[in-house]
């Protein structure tokens, strides 16, 4: 799946179970906790350029890291954003 429908099907499934106040909340901390499996593209050296290609799709990409790494970035996002859209 390329990172752009990750993001789609992690910003949709939210948006179905969120109130209306909170969808825009939902919308964002979704695409993006659905993007987070692919921020393995951040690991990178400039020694060694075939890095990328070899933690591309490792770690990130297992079924024990998915969940808990979605967690974790719609955890920090809503530490961020969702306490000030919502109750503001």
């Amino acid at each position: 799946m390329e990172p752009l429908t990750q993001g789609a099907l992690g910003a949709a499934l939210p948006q179905c179970v969120a109130q209306r106040a909170k969808a825009p909340v939902a919308l964002i901390s979704g695409l993006l906790a659905g993007m987070a499996p692919d921020l393995d593209v951040l690991i990178r050296s400039s020694a060694d350029p075939l890095l990328f290609l070899e933690y591309h799709r490792q770690f990130t990409h297992s079924l024990i890291f998915i969940p808990f790494g979605a967690l974790f970035v719609a955890t920090a996002l809503w530490g961020l954003i969702g306490r000030r859209y919502v109750y503001a």
